[in-house]
């Protein structure tokens, strides 16, 4: 392989170039590769970053340029080569990242220490036929030739994690850089067995990111932790593919660790989930439950409970339980079916509030149910949905127990335990007073099946979130379009009035595509 082409392939394209037509001659200059990375990602090229370039003319059995060092500056890829003169001649171009000077690679080996980060692991490659010498960058594709694991970790071990690795994946792959295909690997390799794949902290002590081979094998996650023990949590076997990204949830807990699948996909293209050994869904997997005096562990999040003067025992907190295999959103317009709330001045949703303000959840997922219809919606009154084994969803009967006012004026019931005929309601002072304090986590209003979902927050003495609704599971009414079809579903809600004249509960009704938040009831 040579960088130029051979004086009797120059000859034959200078010859050919006479033989043309005349026409107005331009001069490409030096070539540069403007670079698009396919799907987004966090790891776009920087400044410094190196491609090895390939360049191969038509018409000639040799290389015009073999593995030439090419360095990202000004959103383009640059360097010291220049077209060749003949710009009737096309070219197929062939670019890999990250550049090595030992020449176009033929194989790939893991990185196993990608704790500085994965962009050395990320490894790229472009191709682009047909390209006639030009004056304009080139525009090309690079696609991530590996797979990209992300693991989100939820600590409840006490101990602090000092790292996450992955185990089990190939040491290496064969490459072939004008097919853009990865292929048997035949170099030799060690007998010692690597340590794991040692993924990146993207986010402290909450997610890793790791790059590995594309591969079939079944994989291990292992987790170190600050007191010197180790988990490790064998992965189904599934097939990875090039480019793709699978998220991976990891619980740890005093003495083991758990793995789920999670689903939000946020770069890369998505593969959806890698579930636990055994091949069972994400579904089945088994959730912690354990009750004590004054609260209760779920799914490792311990929530408050109280007993109030109807006698019944509630949740002090809103609910922040994320179902198998779901996923929660940020996008108000997005059917997902939970979100993250939204208590800010900008009527955006905000992940970070979620610990303190829980989760907004439409019906269908607060019921544990696919959907609700016109057909099934009278059936979930005093349902357990998500809520822990042995609670449900509140009843209308169990909201208007504590605050008496409801807007149905079927349903008020004057003797509810904290009801106030002054204001209409009960006191949200004197409810907070009993030990069931009011988180104003604001509200995805969806008002009919064709609408469009949007957050509802307004502030009130510097709380934002103020229109937050607890979700119940007693039916209001059902409502249809002039066609027959559903237009709405509403059920019975708990809703709070804070503002200049009234700081109350009461309770109302919302659409069952609204998301709201949730405090279980304990059964009786």
């Amino acid at each position: 392989m040579k960088k130029s082409l051979s004086l009797l392939a120059l000859a034959v394209l200078a010859a050919a170039a006479c033989n043309r037509t005349a026409e107005p001659e331009v001069l490409p200059g030096r070539l540069t590769v403007e670079p698009v990375i396919t799907k987004a990602t966090e790891v776009n090229f920087e400044a410094g970053d190196q491609i090895g370039l390939t360049v191969i003319a038509d018409g000639s059995v040799e290389y015009y340029a073999d593995n030439e060092c090419l360095t990202f500056a000004d959103e383009v890829f640059s360097g010291d080569l220049e077209w060749y003169a003949d710009i009737y001649t096309k070219a197929d171009l062939h670019a890999y990242y990250p550049y090595t000077s030992a020449g176009v690679p033929d194989s790939y080996f893991t990185f196993y220490d990608q704790t500085a980060g994965i962009g050395k692991a990320d490894f790229m490659a472009a191709s682009k036929k047909g390209v006639l010498p030009t004056p304009n960058s080139v525009s090309m594709v690079f696609k991530h030739m590996m797979t990209k694991l992300v693991v989100n970790v939820e600590n409840q071990s006490g101990a602090e994690i000092v790292s996450v690795g992955i185990d089990g994946t190939p040491k290496a792959t064969g490459f072939d850089l004008v097919n853009m295909t990865l292929t048997d690997f035949e170099g030799p390799l060690t007998e010692e067995e690597p340590d794991p794949v040692m993924a990146y902290e993207a986010v402290a002590g909450k997610t890793w990111q790791a790059i590995v081979i594309p591969h079939s094998e079944a994989m291990s996650v292992v987790i170190t932790l600050s007191d010197k023990t180790v988990l490790t949590q064998p992965l189904a076997a599934m097939t990875l593919k090039s480019g793709g990204q699978y998220t991976i949830n990891a619980r740890v807990l005093p003495g083991k660790v758990v793995v789920s699948a999670s689903g939000e996909i946020e770069n890369w293209t998505d593969e959806g989930e890698i579930d636990f050994e055994g091949g069972s869904s994400s579904e089945d997997l088994p959730v912690d439950f354990a009750e004590y005096d004054g609260y209760f562990v779920y799914d490792g999040v311990r929530y408050n409970t109280v007993t109030l003067a109807d006698g019944n025992t509630w949740m002090a907190q809103n609910l922040r339980f994320i179902p198998r295999g779901r996923t929660v959103s940020t996008d108000a317009a997005e059917d997902a079916g939970i979100w993250y709330p939204a208590a800010n001045a900008e009527k955006v949703s905000d992940p970070a509030l979620a610990e303190s303000l829980g989760l907004l959840y439409d019906a269908a997922t607060a019921f544990g149910v696919e959907s609700v219809t016109a057909e099934n919606a009278t059936t979930f009154e005093g349902t357990q949905g998500i809520c822990p084994p042995g609670w449900h969803i509140p009843t209308v009967a169990e909201m208007t127990g504590l605050v008496g006012h409801c807007s149905n004026s079927a349903m008020v019931n004057p003797d509810g335990v904290y009801y106030d005929p002054a204001i209409k309601g009960a006191s949200l002072t004197t409810l907070k007073e009993a030990g069931f304090e009011w988180q104003f986590a604001s509200m995805r209003n969806k008002t009919s099946t064709t609408a469009k979902g949007s957050f509802t927050v307004t502030n009130y003495n510097d709380i934002y979130g103020v229109i937050s609704y607890l979700i119940g599971s007693s039916l209001y009414q059902t409502s249809t379009n002039t066609d027959g079809s559903l237009k709405n579903i509403q059920y019975y809600y708990m809703m709070p009035t804070y503002n200049a004249t009234n700081e109350k509960v009461t309770v109302a009704f919302a659409g069952f595509l609204s998301g709201a938040s949730i405090r279980c009831v304990k059964n009786k």
